[in-house]
């Protein structure tokens, strides 16, 4: 390895390394201990458990459409043809895997 290749691979080396982050207060942090703290206190914080209680989930669920509009409920009244299941299997491309209960996905 010529002499240039190792000042390359250390300058390559020296631009992937952390060597400095930026905390919640806005203080610059540049040692490895506070470096790993920071990244440590951010991903606690993205990732920490979420409390649900009864009401929030009731919440949730109240949220979006109180009821199907006439237009969708004659649709889905609709009995479901072998043709049209047929129809809706086949119309995908025999290279694509099939849905978890095995049928095409363009059915759904």
């Amino acid at each position: 390895m010529s002499l240039f290749h190792l000042i390359k691979r250390r300058q390559q080396k020296g631009q992937l390394q952390i060597s400095e982050v930026q905390d919640r207060d806005h203080g610059w942090q540049t040692s490895v201990r506070d470096i790993v703290r920071v990244f440590s206190e951010h991903m606690r914080s993205k990732y920490r458990p979420l409390h649900v209680d009864e009401d929030s989930v009731g919440t949730m669920l109240e949220t979006g459409y109180g009821c199907v509009p006439v237009i969708w409920r004659e649709i889905l009244e609709m009995p479901i043809t072998a043709e049209d299941l047929k129809t809706a299997v086949f119309k995908g491309d025999s290279k694509k895997s099939p849905g978890r209960d095995t049928l095409g996905l363009e059915f759904f």
